[in-house]
């Protein structure tokens, strides 16, 4: 007779509720995943994966690390993306090749909707259920099944509910109530355009309260990101085609390809959100209920590590739940979501910092930040001087 499986409801289809999603099933607990859109569409531009981004995706399956190899740009080891100021002037050029671990672990850009793609074939491929067009509207948690409320009226108990609903989570909100995110000062513009590029291996370009970051992903094309000081609201208001144009007005005077990547853009494929993040908190779970990715600790893009947190967060809960719960029917929930939250508090809160000062030292608003930055980016040789401790890490079970 077989063993009656433990049950897990992840609530959230982005990366990191894909991601744990796979993780957890590949664990061995039954799994599956909500989400409130009625079907995946194309999910922006593109991504970073850096080296412990890629390792967690190995840890969470061979096949999701190989598929997302096969569908993004593997940064070789000799590659430099070129830091430039606002009229093309070559500040430095960054060996972002060297990121890669002694194992040659490497960092893969990727369009988002292509890593979208591979975790959703892995969800698919590890035998978890994804059901589309869902809400969890509430949820009981004691120190047993976790009793939701879904926004079809059914109620649903799951042995675990893991909360990746993003930075808006009402999980989380319902968990630690701590109001509403904090805007990080800009907005972010983003796409991708095809064509032939004075740097194929990707760039970032310093002006005042703008910082363009571009990266490649398949067949010449490159993703592009731009970060603009503004007040809250002012740039999502325009709408996708609109800030557009008033991105390529504002760079006006800049290179002509940095201008060209802008403008030769489909609107259609154009994204605008005001950047948020959280102060860190410790608290992470609530019975049999935790968050995970942008729910726990969403953080400000500048050091390109929110997809990458939320990967090792999905590693971590499953290597723990493998350990406490899974193995020999142990079932201990408790133990395993203790040691998950022990383990992912710290690294985070310290990397959700250091983007939100990476962030505020990139925008360089006013002649002197702006030489600030550029001065600093010269010396250093690359953008983000803690990018290489960040991306050194691998999954451990902990011993808790």
């Amino acid at each position: 007779m077989t063993a009656e499986r433990f049950t897990a409801t992840v609530v959230g289809g982005g990366i990191g509720g894909l991601a744990a999603g796979a993780a957890l099933a590949r664990c061995g607990l039954e799994v599956t995943v909500v989400e409130r859109a009625p079907s995946f569409g194309p999910a922006g531009s593109g991504l970073m994966l850096y080296p412990n981004g890629v390792a967690a995706a190995d840890a969470i399956s061979s096949r999701l690390g190989r598929r997302l190899r096969e569908s993004g740009h593997v940064i070789g080891p000799d590659e430099e993306r070129v830091l430039l100021n606002a009229s093309g002037r070559v500040l430095a050029r960054e060996k972002i090749g060297r990121l890669g671990w002694p194992d040659g672990t490497p960092s893969i850009s990727i369009l988002r909707t292509a890593a979208q793609n591979a975790l959703i074939d892995d969800v698919s491929s590890a035998g978890a259920e994804v059901r589309m067009g869902t809400v969890v509207c509430d949820y009981e948690a004691d120190h047993g099944p976790v009793s939701l409320r879904l926004s079809d009226g059914s109620t649903h108990s799951a042995d675990l509910l893991v909360a990746a609903d993003g930075i808006w989570s009402s999980v989380r909100e319902r968990m630690v109530a701590d109001g509403p995110p904090r805007y990080c000062g800009y907005t972010s513009v983003r796409s991708h355009t095809p064509g032939d590029w004075p740097w194929p291996q990707g760039f970032v370009a310093n002006g005042n309260g703008v910082q363009i970051f571009a990266a490649p992903v398949a067949d010449g094309t490159l993703y592009w990101t731009a970060k603009i000081t503004a007040p809250s609201g002012t740039w999502p208001q325009l709408g996708p085609k609109a800030a557009q144009r008033a991105l390529a007005e504002l760079i006006a005077g800049w290179p002509v390809p940095i201008v060209r990547l802008i403008t030769e853009s489909d609107p259609a494929d154009v994204a605008v959100t005001d950047v948020h993040d959280r102060d860190p908190v410790s608290r992470w779970v609530d019975g049999r209920v935790v968050l995970l990715g942008d729910a726990a600790h969403p953080m400000a893009p500048a050091l390109g590590q929110a997809a990458n947190m939320a990967l090792e967060d999905a590693a971590v809960l499953a290597s723990e739940l493998r350990t406490h719960v899974v193995d020999g029917g142990r079932g201990d929930f408790d133990t395993a979501l203790r040691a998950y939250q022990q383990q992912r508090v710290e690294r985070t809160a310290r990397v959700a910092l250091l983007s939100r000062r990476q962030g505020l030292l990139d925008q360089g608003t006013g002649t002197v930040r702006s030489l600030v930055r550029n001065t600093a980016m010269s010396l250093r040789g690359r953008k983000d001087a803690a990018l290489h401790e960040v991306t050194r890490w691998a999954v451990t079970a902990s011993a808790a």
